[in-house]
């Protein structure tokens, strides 16, 4: 007896169905449509975020100048900010992921400054000091002065991290003007084809601005006719 033949329409239908829903199940998607949501991004270096300081994610900063590229999947932020310190202020990187909207979805925190505090910054003016990387109190809650985000491809982020593993391993040398806190943040933009400018004993207030202006994403102030 030919069963298909005998079955009842909305028989037929049902079997159809679960013929149809069956074969899928045994189906895998191709992994070209696999995605990870950017929910689902993890920092690469843990120690580098601010959750030792009260927040995982970090703090979003009040840019000054935006350099991203859309479809690229990381940033790296140059930040400015005071330092109770010294007057000169304080520079250093935040980078993560970024959404599909170019909006950040991680934040680790990297920025060079001496150990000792006072007496380690004013005897980096005369030797050089050993140097601390991981995110202070002041860099993960200290209101920022200025922001620089460049976006980065898939390579220069993991350039980008190769270089921070990298100073983690092996912290350089403190030094106020050999090589101190701006000139750090600048050796990792070189992962993007960023340069310094030109005068690199620029305080931190004023040498961020440079640094946008160098690299041509903020024209200088127009100056005013004598």
């Amino acid at each position: 007896m030919n069963i298909a033949s005998t079955a009842s329409a909305p028989f037929k239908v049902l079997l159809a169905s679960v013929f149809a829903t069956s074969l899928a199940a045994c189906q895998s998607a191709p992994s070209s449509e696999v995605s990870v949501s950017p929910s689902a991004y993890t920092a690469e270096i843990p120690e580098l975020t601010c959750a030792a300081h009260g927040s995982v994610k970090g703090a979003a900063a009040k840019l000054t100048a935006n350099r991203t590229r859309p479809g690229d999947p990381a940033y790296m932020e140059f930040r400015q900010r005071l330092s109770p310190g010294i007057p000169s202020g304080h520079m250093y990187v935040v980078f993560g992921r970024l959404d599909d909207k170019g909006n950040p979805v991680t934040r680790q925190y990297n920025g060079l400054f001496p150990k000792g505090s006072l007496l380690g910054l004013y005897g980096g003016a005369i030797i050089p000091m050993p140097a601390e990387l991981k995110p202070s109190y002041s860099d993960c809650n200290f209101t920022t002065g200025a922001a620089y985000r460049v976006s980065l491809t898939e390579a220069q982020y993991q350039r980008l991290l190769s270089k921070v593993r990298a100073n983690l391993a092996n912290p350089p040398l403190w030094t106020m003007f050999g090589f101190n806190c701006n000139n750090y943040a600048a050796s990792l933009g070189t992962v993007a084809g960023l340069v310094e400018p030109s005068n690199r004993a620029l305080p931190s207030f004023a040498y961020i601005y440079a640094y946008i202006e160098v690299n041509g994403d903020k024209k200088p102030p127009a100056k005013k006719p004598v």
